[in-house]
């Protein structure tokens, strides 16, 4: 049986020398925890104060069963906890489970509830909150949750059980999910969880305030406050910053270019996200794989990393994002590497042989995707394709592209719900509702469905490496790169921390003295 009963202070010694390291490159970390886990002293630091972070998008659900966006992801990640919590590493932290199990046929899976953890509202979470959550989460349709047959509590209310339908030895992944109160109200504009901050204020088009939680069952934060700010623009963020109106942002490739490295904290990241050039499979031309692969041969992701980027990138030849090294197939034979002529030679030989038109539509939010798009678009026009870009606001987006998936082609950037192959490989699925291109392929769904259900793991990491070999031989669209995503933050604070997802960790941060 594979047991994991390690305390916090233990399962952090244990972590020291795990030999498996999911970091993205080129990231600092400050720890190698999850909040609520002992970690080191912090150099320099002190207790309190207050920080501005700018945002590029708005937020307005936070609703973390709804909502849909990585932004949303990322501020949930500081007000609530799942009952395990993510490290770091890419490992899994007991957290509102204390501890927890899984059986020898990774069927069976045990949880002893953690004792005396309060939500921010001062309620005592119990197991009626812990089996809501559960069901909200197969309600929804959540990955992972679909394939639990049955799941309860014990006599005594601390020990939950919950069995799958089939083996998963990775199931651990998605209990990352929060839990939320029974019966919660509102958790789109009032969200209400147990995690080391608590969700203050929501002004529309303006502002979040966090504030500390002071009862916080585990390490808590050493910041007071944090206020997002919602900024419309890159330009506007350099303004903010140097006025010192917010004290951090996320930063484009082209704006980091223009501060002056002595003056900030600058730490570079994979975003954990694989931006691609999104093809709708069943719009006209793109329903020809050979038309796709012409594609894939002409767009070459190391220029756009070196033009838009200014090299702050990795390149991602599959949905996976390298950082989950141990399932991303960069052992995988991909087929392609830059050949306009063989691009020219597909093109010739599909049903477009002298090109086409069609609209590539880009959040116009996001500068990053809107100058990958012209760079596209020039490629394009050696093989005699006329792509025109189309802006739309991020609200827009989500509408018509995301949720009625009414477009041609989009360029944006996928991150995944949790540290697990599922999260991005899953949305291939013929039956998946949030495959947004459309991807119909038979072989790749009973491949994916195979990794779901196999017990050894070196099967199930072999099935996930074959659905990637699988997307790319036909060139489900074009995988580009994980954009480093590049934090700027005022020389007063430090504590930065990274995770294999898209996420910014606001209690790890301190002022310093």
């Amino acid at each position: 049986m594979d047991i994991r009963k390690l305390s916090g202070r233990c399962l952090a010694l244990v972590l020291c020398f795990a030999s498996l390291s999911l970091l993205s490159c080129g990231g600092k970390s400050a720890s190698t925890e999850k909040p609520g886990v002992p970690g080191e002293n912090l150099p320099r630091q002190k207790e309190g104060g207050k920080m501005v972070y700018g945002f590029a998008t708005e937020l307005n659900n936070f609703d973390p069963f709804s909502s849909m966006t990585a932004e949303a992801r990322a501020v949930n990640f500081n007000i609530f906890d799942g009952l395990v919590n993510v490290a770091t590493d890419g490992s899994f932290l007991p957290a509102l489970a204390e501890s927890y199990a899984v059986s020898q046929d990774a069927i069976t899976w045990t949880f002893t509830l953690r004792k005396g953890v309060k939500f921010h509202d001062g309620k005592t979470l119990t197991k009626d909150d812990v089996l809501y959550s559960i069901q909200k989460a197969i309600d929804g349709g959540m990955t992972g949750y679909t394939k639990i047959a049955s799941y309860s509590f014990d006599a005594s209310g601390e020990t939950l059980t919950i069995q799958l339908e089939n083996p998963d030895a990775g199931f651990v992944a998605y209990l990352t999910t929060p839990i939320v109160q029974k019966d919660a109200k509102d958790l789109a504009k009032h969200p209400v969880g147990t995690g080391p901050f608590i969700f203050k204020e929501f002004i529309e088009q303006d502002h979040i305030t966090l504030a500390k939680n002071n009862n916080y069952w585990g390490r808590k934060a050493h910041l007071d406050t944090v206020i997002i700010r919602f900024i419309s623009s890159q330009a506007d963020f350099i303004l903010n910053f140097q006025a010192g109106s917010i004290d951090g942002f996320s930063a484009s490739a082209d704006t980091v270019e223009q501060l002056n490295r002595d003056e900030i904290n600058l730490y570079p990241r994979n975003s954990n996200a694989v931006q691609l050039f999104a093809l709708n499979n069943a719009f006209g031309p793109f329903t020809d794989k050979k038309v796709r692969q012409a594609f894939c041969y002409l767009i070459d992701a190391e220029t756009i990393i070196r033009t838009v980027n200014f090299g702050y990138g990795v390149k991602a030849s599959s949905p996976v994002i390298p950082a989950l090294s141990k399932y991303y197939a960069s052992d995988v034979d991909f087929t392609y590497t830059k050949d306009p002529e063989k691009a020219k030679k597909l093109l010739a030989e599909s049903s477009y042989p002298n090109g086409f038109e069609f609209t590539i539509t880009v959040p116009s939010n996001y500068n990053v995707h809107v100058r990958t798009a012209e760079v596209i678009v020039g490629e394009l026009a050696k093989l005699g394709i006329k792509a025109q870009i189309k802006q739309v606001d991020w609200a827009t987006w989500l509408q018509r592209v995301y949720s009625e998936k009414d477009y041609e082609a989009t360029i944006i950037s996928f991150d995944g719900h949790f540290a697990y192959p599922t999260a991005f490989l899953s949305r291939y699925c013929s039956d998946a509702k949030n495959n947004l291109v459309h991807f119909q392929n038979e072989k790749y769904d009973k491949v994916y469905n195979k990794a779901l259900v196999t017990a050894r793991e070196e099967e199930r990491i072999a099935y996930f490496k074959q659905c990637q070999q699988i997307l790319s031989d036909e060139a489900a669209s074009v995988f580009l790169e994980d954009i480093s995503m590049l934090s700027v933050y005022n020389k007063r604070f430090q504590g930065f921390r990274d995770y294999p997802l898209y996420t910014i960790d606001f209690s790890a941060m301190y002022e310093v003295e």
